[in-house]
């Protein structure tokens, strides 16, 4: 598959407007591996609710918008998106790059900032790295995970809104739709794909909630540091729970 090449520049220096990228946040309810994980307790606060006060922190993003599906296991996702004052896009439950390109379309973006739901640590100042990153050299896609310096948990992807538009008239895989950057990185060759590479890589720490062993870490791990903790913070806390002594591992 032949594909075109991003060569615009979105940035006021060269005579053009703002590039207008929006945060989407994906997110469902019916985790295998941690069911409900969405909207679980995070030492008082959902952990969706902990990934969009972490998300209005940023000075770089236009917006967030929350993307769920239709069905009505997601309704609370939904109703917490509504009251908690930013958009909400509902679509196909799989068909994840469907509902980004509807984000897009909707709010008429330039590119798009993908933030996955069980992100309860992410950090604002990386995001507003990221996203001035893909002002000043816009591409197919800005990333931190190609390769990974940075933990689980704290994966940020800006994709471009006419790439995104582009692939979506592909005859992609279900699992390419679903995962929407997986593409990206298989065929790299065919994009431009701007990596962001920790100073110091933090792959030892994850930060991402996946199984119920991560919750009970993250849940001592929210109590422990302030809701506006840098990723250093984040990170010197998380490596002094890894130090606790095992019958403490789960307070």
């Amino acid at each position: 598959m032949k594909l075109k090449r991003i060569t615009r520049i979105g940035d006021e220096a060269h005579g053009m407007k703002k590039l207008h990228i929006p945060a989407l946040v994906f997110s469902r309810m019916d985790s295998t591996r941690l069911p409900g994980k969405a909207l679980l307790d995070l030492d008082g606060t959902p952990v969706l609710g902990r990934v969009l006060a972490r998300l209005k922190m940023s000075n770089e993003i236009d917006g967030i918008i929350v993307c769920t599906t239709t069905r009505s296991i997601d309704d609370p996702i939904a109703e917490f998106a509504i009251t908690s004052d930013v958009q909400l896009i509902r679509g196909d439950t799989f068909d994840v790059m469907d509902r980004a390109k509807t984000a897009a379309v909707a709010t008429k973006a330039d590119a798009i900032v993908r933030i996955s739901g069980d992100s309860p640590f992410i950090d604002p100042d990386l995001v507003d790295t990221m996203v001035s990153m893909h002002r000043k050299s816009p591409c197919d896609l800005t990333t931190n995970v190609y390769p990974r310096s940075f933990p689980p948990g704290m994966s940020v992807e800006v994709i471009n809104a006419e790439t995104l538009d582009m692939l979506d008239q592909q005859a992609l895989s279900a699992a390419n739709r679903e995962h929407i950057t997986t593409y990206f990185y298989r065929h790299a060759d065919q994009f431009k794909i701007n990596n962001h590479t920790a100073t110091t890589p933090s792959t030892d720490v994850d930060l991402a909630l996946d199984i119920k062993d991560n919750f009970v870490f993250q849940n001592w791990l929210a109590a422990q540091i302030p809701d506006d903790a840098n990723l250093s913070a984040i990170l010197a806390a998380a490596r002094r729970y890894t130090d606790r002594p095992l019958k403490d591992a789960s307070v």
